[in-house]
């Protein structure tokens, strides 16, 4: 079982404030050769009957002598994530949080465009508050 990031707290409770509810933590998933846990499986209710799924994994950022190494590391992560859900035709959509602090210090204009280039969606949170602060689904 994998560790829980540090922020994992504060960002499921953001999370819970803007409607979304704890379906599975974490949400484990496999093919034949891989097995991963992406931190969480969400759900929220919409119109009493529709409901929406959506799976977060967190990444804190929380060393400042390691963040590019943690960036680097995330976004191969959330990729791998994606084309294994891709593979077993899974279609709940696949976040990548973070806390404000993070997106401001390091999601420079080169990251934001492997963002844009690899259609990686993020979800950006500020801890104080434990609020969303941006949806930014990437819709390439």
């Amino acid at each position: 079982m994998p560790a829980i990031d540090s922020c994992q707290p504060q960002v499921i409770r953001a999370l819970e404030k803007d409607g979304w509810n704890v379906q599975q933590s974490p949400f484990h998933f496999a093919d034949e050769r891989r097995s991963i846990f992406v931190d969480v499986l969400m759900i929220k209710g919409i119109n009493g009957a529709r409901q929406q799924l959506l799976l977060t994994e967190i990444k804190c950022f929380s060393q400042m002598n390691s963040m590019t190494h943690d960036l680097y590391s995330a976004i191969g992560q959330y990729l791998i994530y994606r084309a294994m859900l891709q593979k077993t035709q899974n279609r709940i959509p696949l976040y990548l949080a973070m806390p404000h602090f993070a997106y401001e210090k390091i999601f420079d204009d080169a990251v934001m465009r492997v963002v844009h280039e690899t259609a990686i969606n993020l979800l950006v949170v500020n801890l104080d508050t434990e609020e969303i602060v941006q949806w930014k689904p990437n819709l390439t």
